[in-house]
């Protein structure tokens, strides 16, 4: 599921929201849904041993399994409701265990065990974990830049890098939570299940009492997992059609799910699937695959068999990778100056650079989404959207969590301004001692656009459930201020877009701050803490999953199982070429190839207007749910090939989120969150151990091959086997189809 449709969850699809008193109702909704029985209490010691231990245990794993699913072809999640369960257990037991008697230092005095563990302390346990449990967006530039510069910057650069583009946000959502957290109109939907989570399992016995599948309790229930598919990676890429003809070429084009279309390609490995499939709304969901389909089922077989805009000239239907017309590899190092800028005259020189056909439609796609989604709300929510803002910001009428709120100490306005001041002065460190080709001034470009798109894009997000993705504009504005220089231009999107997601990351945590009742410096002090903790450990995994696979990622051995990828990395590089070294006025030039690109904008922002004008014209039809932005998200989902788990989550969808929905709602509501919960978690924690045990992950001598069968490859290291890859479109005598040979 990708970024909108995700933060899509709670708004378009399940209701119509163009009248205010939907909203009011929803408002009403949450007030009853908080706990009010301890709005006074006092505030507890900010360091208690029950809160800093489970956070810190939750907050490493998160931050590794994350991670370790950016280098893996399958993309889990570290499931949050996982750790609200795992942790309501443990807090519990600590709580019955620890000793309650104090520890005096000096002055101050510590209890390990200050009392029965509470509401608060389980809320404020997950959003400290949430904030471990990421991917920094710096993992891509410091992956690309040693893999395919073979340069890596030490340890410091790299964590301060990492620190900064984590924090810089934080600093920004202090600073605007006046406008985007404590008015009632900034609803932020996605944090409503957990709400009702915290409350049910708090206030009420049903967690310990009810019963499910067999008279399992929840916490039971949530220990059962699906095993990843290690020992037959045939049943995560079960490319059925390719079984058919597997020597045709034009079949692995269409039908191959690594690197092909992937058409009706099934996959058994619950990676593939997800469970948000279970409960994310059906009409954003429907949108996302008719985006999916759309792209890789209709358009990329049309432009493969027709070849095109000379599709089939390079080999592979979907690659970020660049090349010459002929369809031969480009290799940017040979026209890269020693600090890594392109030499124009050289490049000049020689033959231009070229992408594949379908992945210039991404960018055009993916500029048509950004445009859609403000289109979408301006028609759509426009009206909503202006009245609710004048009241936030003429602070009309402080609604009941907010007076609420006001019996703890505020965390000062000066505390977030300067931790934002002295986060920017150790960007500027990182850049002008580590990352030269960004200049400060262009650091200090990036981070004011972080500030301009701010405001308008979290206030929709908070309102609406749907925000725009900013990165494919912040290289466009880096190609034309600093042209030629690939990782300045990998530099400023992660400061320019980072800043402005981690932003809402964090302000969509404080208003769950806001409605659980959080003292705001102990949610301070566990944000900051959280993003410490995650960003050494997604460091540390990191150099750990590039040095033991290193020879996959680049392409000097064979990866079989098909279960580790670098095309993330590929796909973030490729993009710091096309926007960085080469540059937006040469590769989209309205003379050449792909001068298409641009016209995304003008798509984008017209489509939705004719569904506005749809929807007045017949008001009975639900036009608001046909999502434009969703839709063509869908339609770049894949940029880096990959494409299984499309029919397989599809399948699931219509099962669980509209079958059983509508038809069996008890059954739904009992069992789908956390069935979706226990599964995903589940397999992450098996697929790490298998990563950190079985692939090399510890040391190299826990490196072991699966066994070699049928449901894997033919033979050891397919010497002789007539299908080397597990998709079964595979190389046979020399022929290479997912190398394109």
């Amino acid at each position: 599921m990708n970024q909108i449709s995700v933060r899509h969850e709670m708004v378009s699809s399940e209701a119509d929201y163009d009248e205010k008193e939907e909203y009011d109702e929803k408002d009403d909704d949450i007030e009853d849904s908080v706990d009010m029985g301890e709005e006074y209490e006092v505030e507890r010691p900010l360091v208690e041993a029950v809160r800093l231990v489970i956070s810190t245990f939750f907050g490493i794993i998160g931050a590794v399994i994350q991670e370790y699913y950016y280098f893996r072809t399958t993309n889990g999640v570290f499931s949050i409701f996982f750790v609200n369960l795992a942790s309501y257990a443990l807090g519990r037991a600590m709580a019955r265990i620890l000793p309650t008697t104090a520890i005096r230092i000096g002055k101050f005095s510590l209890s390990l065990n200050p009392g029965p563990f509470n509401i608060k302390e389980h809320t404020l346990i997950g959003i400290t974990v949430s904030t471990a449990a990421t991917a920094a967006y710096a993992i891509f530039i410091l992956s690309a830049m040693g893999l395919y510069l073979n340069y890596r910057i030490n340890t410091l650069g790299s964590l301060v890098l990492i620190l900064t583009t984590q924090c810089i946000g934080y600093g920004m959502a202090g600073m605007l939570r006046k406008y985007l957290v404590y008015p009632a109109e900034m609803v932020w939907w996605s944090n409503l299940v957990q709400v009702v989570f915290y409350n049910a399992i708090h206030n009420t016995d049903e967690f310990r009492a009810r019963r499910m599948i067999r008279g399992w309790s929840y916490m039971k229930f949530f220990g059962s997992f699906f095993l990843p598919q290690y020992i037959a990676p045939l049943l995560v890429f079960f490319d059925w059609a390719c079984w058919i003809a597997p020597f045709n070429k034009n079949v692995w084009a269409i039908f191959s799910s690594i690197s092909g279309g992937g058409v009706f390609s099934l996959s058994f490995d619950w990676n593939a699937i997800g469970g948000t499939i279970l409960y994310y709304p059906l009409s954003a969901q429907l949108c996302n695959f008719a985006g999916n389909v759309i792209s890789y089922w209709i358009i990329l077989p049309i432009m493969w068999l027709t070849n095109a805009l000379g599709t089939r000239t390079f080999g592979r239907p979907l690659t970020p990778e660049l090349f010459f017309q002929n369809g031969t590899k480009f290799d940017i190092k040979t026209v890269l100056k020693p600090d890594h800028s392109l030499d124009v005259d050289k490049y000049n020189a020689g033959e231009a650079a070229v992408m594949t056909p379908l992945y210039a439609l991404l960018f055009f796609f993916s500029l048509a989404s950004f445009a859609a989604c403000i289109s979408h709300v301006i028609c759509f929510h426009g009206t909503l959207i202006l009245s609710h803002w004048k009241r936030a910001v003429g602070g009309e009428g402080d609604d009941i969590h907010t007076r609420m709120m006001r019996v703890y100490p505020e965390v000062a306005q000066l505390w977030y301004a300067a931790f934002y001041i002295a986060m920017a002065g150790l960007a500027i460190f990182v850049c002008e001692m580590y990352i030269k080709q960004l200049p400060w001034w262009g650091l200090l470009v990036a981070l004011a656009m972080g500030w301009v798109l701010t405001l308008p894009i979290c206030a929709m997000q908070a309102i609406t459930g749907s925000a725009p993705a900013l990165n494919i504009i912040t290289e466009l504005v880096c190609g034309y201020i600093l042209p030629g220089k690939p990782i300045a231009n990998m530099a400023f999107k992660i400061y320019g877009y980072m800043t402005m997601y981690q932003c809402q990351i964090l302000l969509s945590d404080l208003k769950l701050g806001h409605y659980m009742k959080i003292p705001p410096r102990s949610l301070f002090i566990g944000q900051i803490y959280g993003t410490l903790i995650g960003g050494l450990f997604n460091y540390l995994t990191m150099i750990l999953i590039i040095d033991s696979q290193r020879g996959i990622f680049n392409g000097t051995k064979d990866n079989p199982t098909g279960l580790w990828t670098g095309q993330r990395v590929g796909t973030f590089w490729g993009s710091g070429l096309i926007f960085g070294a080469l540059g937006p006025p040469q590769m989209f030039a309205s003379s050449g190839n792909y001068g298409f690109v641009y016209y995304g904008f003008l798509v984008g922002a017209i489509l939705p207007v004719i569904l506005w004008a749809l929807s007045k014209a017949y008001p009975r039809v639900s036009w608001s749910n046909v999502n434009i932005c969703i839709i063509t998200q869908g339609m770049t989902a894949y940029p880096y090939g990959y494409t299984f788990g499309i029919f397989p989550s599809l399948i699931a969808c219509l099962v669980f989120r509209f079958y059983m929905f509508r038809y069996h709602q008890g059954w739904w509501q009992k069992y789908a969150l956390i069935l979706a919960s226990a599964l995903d978690t589940g397999t992450a924690f098996t697929s790490v151990v298998l990563f950190l045990f079985i692939s090399g992950g510890v040391s190299p001598r826990l490196n072991f091959d699966p066994p070699h069968w049928w449901g894997n490859y033919a033979n050891k290291n397919g010497t002789t086997a007539p299908y080397m890859f597990s998709d079964r479109c595979g190389s046979y005598k020399g022929q290479n189809w997912a190398s394109g040979v």
